[in-house]
């Protein structure tokens, strides 16, 4: 049973998490990250204890430590989740802010964010390692699979498919039934009336492709 919290990173979630942890009064024993100019330092009373391979502090995951990857870049989220995994520590927990209203019938993976004032409808299903910022709000039966991130105040709609890698700006607006493929990304405001492809980028009311010839 783990007993307390390692978070890697020092970066534009790791206050966020911090005070989510907190709120929700579980401890956190400190911060790894590789830039030194960190180091020494504490965020919220939580020290910088030093980089994000030293042995003294991954060993406490082994023994009775939760991680949590604060990296907002999710590559380096990625990148941090291979180093754990090759080093046989994963144990990712979930950020989840008191103030977010979650339904019963929904299914929530590891290692996510899920902001303040959150709304998960009945039968959503959420994968691992997600970023859903403040006020986000996923209609009934939608489905968000790994590596995504919503933007603050988005509203996704019932049924709704969410793939890998997907990014979704603020204060975006998905309709009803739309499937967003793999690594495609939305620009804050857009209004996605359709589907969309693999990789593709959209901005607008109604939102348009701006990689077409």
């Amino acid at each position: 049973m783990q007993k307390g919290i390692i978070i890697f990173g020092v970066c534009h979630l790791t206050k966020g998490a911090l005070d989510i942890f907190q709120k929700n009064n579980l401890m956190v024993y400190g911060i790894l990250e590789d830039e030194t100019k960190w180091h020494h330092t504490t965020i919220h009373n939580i020290p910088v204890l030093g980089a994000t391979d030293d042995p003294t502090f991954l060993e406490l995951l082994s023994e009775e430590c939760a991680s949590f990857m604060a990296y907002r870049h999710i590559q380096k989220r990625k990148n941090c989740l291979n180093f754990l995994i090759a080093q046989q520590k994963p144990h990712p927990i979930t950020a989840v802010h008191p103030s977010a209203i979650m339904a019963e019938a929904i299914q929530l993976g590891q290692g996510n964010y899920i902001g303040a004032q959150v709304c998960l409808a009945p039968e959503v299903t959420i994968g691992n390692h997600c970023i859903l910022h403040n006020g986000v709000v996923i209609e009934a039966e939608a489905n968000i699979h790994d590596w995504v991130e919503i933007g603050a105040g988005s509203i996704i709609g019932e049924q709704v498919t969410l793939e890998e890698d997907v990014f979704i700006g603020m204060g975006a607006r998905i309709i009803p039934g739309v499937t967003i493929q793999k690594g495609a990304s939305i620009g804050a405001g857009s209004v996605v009336l359709g589907n969309v492809k693999s990789g593709d980028v959209l901005l607008g009311n109604p939102a348009k492709s701006i990689q077409q010839a």
